[in-house]
């Protein structure tokens, strides 16, 4: 089979789970994700993917330096600026509950320090364009929590991607040209994403194409070369490390918004939803994931329990904030 073909099949496989997984309310990260563990099956990797590894790797980082621009480019600031200050406190609070108990929980089971640090990191990132796609739909965007809900989102995602940076310095002992440049250029990237918001027209007709070109060209190989590095048997013996990585992810943020009551005025209910909006997880949590694999400071068993979290928990996520807004559809004013 011609290799222009194959990779004519992979794009068109992601595009395919991708719509599948919008016409079900989901983000279309969670239809890519699948995709990227389905073309890793052994048919269809022995017939798509086999013998061009290194060049499904070397598209696999453009892809993700793709996604890391359109991350950034989904950022508004007008929505952090409308509740700047709970968006703050939520993000400091979540943050920091995720980065110590995933420190303190991973350190405990055995793991080495950096694998324990950047899975705080990763329980703390949030996903923007997942509640956006939600929010957009019911039609809460504009509410008080929705534009809460995009503010930590944006303050996460920069924060996440500083403190790789900062753990990958500290903790690798000598970069590699290759790794220097892939840190560098995602930070780039997602930065360049967010001047691009600023500086064109986000919501053209022109640019929407070229969005969606970009989306499903180069971004779907990142998901092909995350499916490679999942490892489906360390995570079939310790299956018990993906629940503690699910409970400890989901307790830790919800735990940290509900700190913050006294500070915010939040209502019980409200302080609930805001939680499980910050347990919605995507391309970021994944980017940093995949990287910190890639350079060696994060074990395959739980890089791959990280893929099916975000998988889950931006599931329930859309599940519950959807249940929620219908027995109260005042409840993110």
């Amino acid at each position: 089979m011609d290799i222009a073909f194959k990779l004519f099949i992979i794009i068109l496989v992601s595009y395919g789970f991708s719509r599948a997984a919008y016409r079900l309310h989901l983000s279309k990260v969670i239809g890519m994700i699948v995709a990227g563990l389905f073309l890793t099956f052994p048919l269809a990797y022995e017939h798509l993917i086999l013998g061009h590894e290194a060049m499904v790797e070397g598209l696999a980082t453009v892809g993700l330096i793709t996604l890391m621009f359109l991350a950034g480019f989904e950022v508004s600031g007008n929505l952090l600026f409308k509740e700047e200050k709970d968006a703050i406190i939520v993000t400091l609070f979540t943050l920091t509950t995720s980065l110590l108990a995933g420190t303190i929980v991973f350190t405990l089971l055995g793991f080495d320090l950096p694998a324990a640090i950047i899975m705080g990191i990763c329980f703390g990132v949030t996903a923007e364009g997942t509640k956006a796609r939600v929010l957009l739909q019911l039609k809460k965007l504009k509410t008080k929590l929705g534009a809460l809900l995009m503010g930590t989102g944006i303050i996460n995602d920069i924060i996440g991607v500083f403190l790789l940076l900062l753990v990958s310095y500290i903790f690798t002992r000598g970069f590699q040209v290759s790794e220097l440049f892939t840190l560098f250029a995602v930070l780039l990237a997602f930065f360049a994403g967010m001047m691009a918001h600023y500086s064109l027209d986000r919501f053209s007709a022109k640019l929407k194409r070229i969005e969606k070109l970009l989306l499903f060209s180069l971004v779907p190989f990142f998901f092909v070369n995350m499916g490679i590095k999942f490892d489906f048997h360390s995570l079939r013996l310790d299956w018990w490390i993906f629940l503690i990585v699910l409970v400890v992810a989901t307790l830790s943020q919800i735990i940290g918004v509900f700190l913050t009551k006294p500070i915010t005025k939040l209502r019980p209910k409200q302080l609930f939803l805001v939680g499980w909006g910050m347990n919605s997880r995507g391309a970021v949590e994944l980017a940093i994931a995949y990287i910190a694999l890639s350079i060696g400071l994060l074990p395959p068993t739980l890089y791959s329990a990280l893929v099916l979290t975000a998988l889950v928990s931006t599931i329930f996520f859309q599940i519950i904030i959807f249940r929620m807004v219908k027995k109260n559809p005042g409840i993110m004013d």
